[in-house]
């Protein structure tokens, strides 16, 4: 494996790493039962506390509470990082760990297999059209109610970078499939 495709598989390692617990502790929240996480003596109201100090910080009116209006594709984005985005990570830390040598699906000597490849660049793409998705509309919030600055740490830093790693991730595994492929039909010609 070339030593830039080692380098950018740690980054997607990385990467998932960090998305995992941001999915549990900010993005699916609204997902799990209130009475589990906004009472003060419920189980898990460290995540209402994180929410708040959130909202407070970054003024991110996907999260805010009523009246802020939250568009009507946002519901369906939290349901895709349910159904998609929690597994695909999940799958992807064990993968470009070196959790699956030998399978199917997993990390070869070589790299990544073509099946990982494959899903790593629908789910880049996905990532990539939701987040900028994400950011036109947080581009357009009323700036008496998101002012420039914070629209700039939200679409600079926050979003920004989100949608820099999915980039990545899309142009490199296109680039790795278009070799597999481009590979195969040499040999098939040479047959």
């Amino acid at each position: 494996m070339s030593s830039m495709r080692y380098v950018l598989d740690k980054v997607y390692l990385t990467y998932f790493l960090i998305h995992i617990p941001v999915l549990f502790c900010v993005d699916l929240v609204p997902l799990y039962p209130a009475s589990l996480w906004v009472p003060t003596s419920s189980p898990l109201h460290f995540l209402y506390e994180l929410r708040v100090y959130y909202i407070e910080t970054y003024n991110d009116q996907f999260f805010a509470p009523p009246p802020a209006a939250i568009p009507s594709f946002f519901p369906l984005f939290a349901f895709l990082e349910l159904v998609f985005h929690l597994p695909v990570s999940l799958w992807a830390v064990r993968v470009l760990s070196g959790g699956s040598r030998g399978r199917g699906g997993g990390v070869k000597e070589s790299g990544l297999s073509g099946r990982a490849e494959l899903l790593l660049l629908v789910y880049g793409v996905e990532t990539a059209l939701t987040t900028a998705t994400c950011m036109y509309e947080a581009f357009l919030w009323d700036p008496a109610v998101v002012t420039a600055q914070q629209k700039m740490v939200l679409l600079g830093g926050l979003y920004g970078g989100y949608l820099a790693i999915a980039m990545l991730l899309t142009v490199d595994m296109y680039a790795r499939l278009l070799k597999r492929l481009d590979t195969a039909d040499v040999r098939k010609k040479v047959q």
